[in-house]
């Protein structure tokens, strides 16, 4: 696809490449950024970097190429404005393995947030019940006979309860992350 040069491509082309990778680069500059119009001033850069270069490419590694371009056109805009503090809270700082990630290693992270963020805005959207449940056992690790005993429930209950609640939210998260990585 990239075979020529960015001047050489049709308009719908070098559109229809710029989607296809515009909703990863978005969500992983911004996440570093956290600054709609300098993420989108990154993005023009990468994908003018890559219009640039793609001819030079094997279509067997265009995608990790795409990805690697678009990570390395954000950590050279962060060096560039000394802005490295939105990439790192401080306990990256407090740790020295943090600096010797690899890009791939960065983009996990990214990927993770992202998941997190989602899991809690969907975990949000259930029924309250649903929720108090999650709630006392996942994040106040709460034992079933505790959960019983503080909502008078029973045992069953709480168990089939907590059953439908997982279900539910596993149906509304895969939905909306499949949705989020289309």
């Amino acid at each position: 696809m990239l075979q020529n040069n960015i001047g050489d491509l049709e308009a719908d082309l070098q559109e229809l490449i710029y989607l296809s990778f515009y909703k990863f680069a978005y969500q992983y500059i911004y996440f570093l950024i956290r600054d709609h119009a300098t993420t989108e001033d990154i993005i023009q850069d990468a994908f003018i970097k890559i219009m640039k270069h793609g001819p030079n490419l094997h279509a067997s590694n265009l995608r990790s190429w795409v990805k690697q371009v678009i990570r390395n056109t954000a950590l050279d805009w962060l060096r560039k404005n000394k802005k490295v503090k939105y990439m790192f809270n401080e306990e990256y700082f407090n740790t020295a393995a943090h600096f010797q990630r690899e890009p791939s290693d960065i983009e996990n992270d990214v990927e993770h947030k992202l998941r997190n963020e989602l899991l809690h805005q969907t975990i949000n959207e259930l029924k309250s019940e649903y929720r108090c449940l999650l709630w006392l056992y996942y994040m106040e690790e709460k034992s079933y006979k505790e959960i019983c005993h503080e909502l008078n429930l029973s045992e069953q209950v709480v168990a089939q309860r907590l059953a439908r609640a997982r279900k539910k939210l596993l149906q509304h998260f895969s939905r909306k992350w499949i949705n989020q990585n289309t």
